[in-house]
């Protein structure tokens, strides 16, 4: 994300002033999580966005994305306006859609964001597409990813370390290197911890908050999750891969109820219902590749 540029303000202090003004804007009172840095996680911002750039590329190569240049611009600016409400304004957000039928949602480091065509086929409002996306956003926001990524820089380090010392033999340290180590497409079917997940969550809710959306949204779509009785194979991250979202649902419910959310957000627009009418016209997604 670029800042405006206003004369006599650097760019830095006024990416530091609008976030300031994002955030006074929570309901007084809100718990929301503070996002915690790894003491061993030393990438800076531009070495993450550098990261999720290149593994964006790789995605790229193994996902066929919808070509829908309405549909994408909707996403981006949607995405983009909740991401501008979180806790991380600074990284330059991307959202992208994957032609394929299956419901989820990931995010790679540095804020390169995959929603999955049968999430938009999936959501009724658009709260409830804002509230996913800033989900997504909240585990870039809490570095969930890039603390990983930064365990299994220094334990590589650690392991070679070791081996040039003679303290390893050789398979030790493949053990080591499958263990922690592996391809940056890793992101993509990481699953994360319970714990990651409910920070997610909670960054999620107060992201859409600040971004005018109504909560509730989040909640009704992991609720719908949680009761899905369609095809299970077509609920893949945000159910199958991601625990308990009956428990999740109680436990934002919980946190409204302790802080509740202004009134009026909002809940849906007409640029909802025209992506609505895009995603409806366009060819069905392609079968999915056998695997060989």
């Amino acid at each position: 994300m670029k800042f405006t540029h206003f004369s006599g303000i650097p760019g830095k202090k006024l990416g530091g002033l609008l976030l300031l003004l994002v955030l006074v804007r929570l309901p007084l009172g809100a718990q929301e999580p503070t996002p915690t840095k790894a003491i061993y996680n030393t990438f800076t911002d531009e070495e993450e966005m550098a990261m999720g750039r290149k593994a964006a590329e790789e995605t790229d190569k193994q996902m066929v994305l919808l070509d829908s240049p309405l549909l994408t611009a909707y996403l981006n600016n949607l995405g983009k306006k909740v991401a501008q409400a979180s806790r991380r304004p600074q990284l330059q957000y991307t959202f992208k859609i994957v032609n394929t039928d299956t419901v989820n949602a990931f995010s790679l480091p540095g804020g390169f964001i995959y929603v999955h065509r049968g999430l938009l086929d999936f959501v009724v409002n658009e709260s409830e597409l804002a509230g996913v996306l800033a989900h997504e956003v909240g585990h870039i926001v809490a570095y969930h990813s890039m603390n990983d990524v930064a365990r299994r820089y220094w334990v590589d380090q650690g392991v070679y370390q070791l081996k040039k010392a003679g303290a390893l033999d050789n398979q030790e340290m493949v053990d080591m290197l499958n263990k922690y180590g592996g391809p940056m497409l890793l992101f993509v079917d990481r699953k994360f911890s319970r714990e990651e997940e409910s920070e997610a969550d909670m960054l999620g809710m107060y992201n859409a908050i600040r971004a005018e959306y109504d909560p509730e949204g989040l909640i009704s779509s992991l609720g719908r999750l949680s009761k899905f009785t369609g095809n299970p194979t077509l609920v893949e991250g945000l159910l199958m891969n991601h625990p308990l979202p009956g428990e999740r649902v109680t436990a934002l419910r919980a946190e409204l109820q302790k802080n509740p959310a202004p009134k009026g957000l909002e809940k849906d627009s007409m640029a909802f219902r025209a992506a609505k009418v895009v995603l409806n016209s366009l060819p069905p997604p392609p079968p999915p590749k056998k695997q060989p």
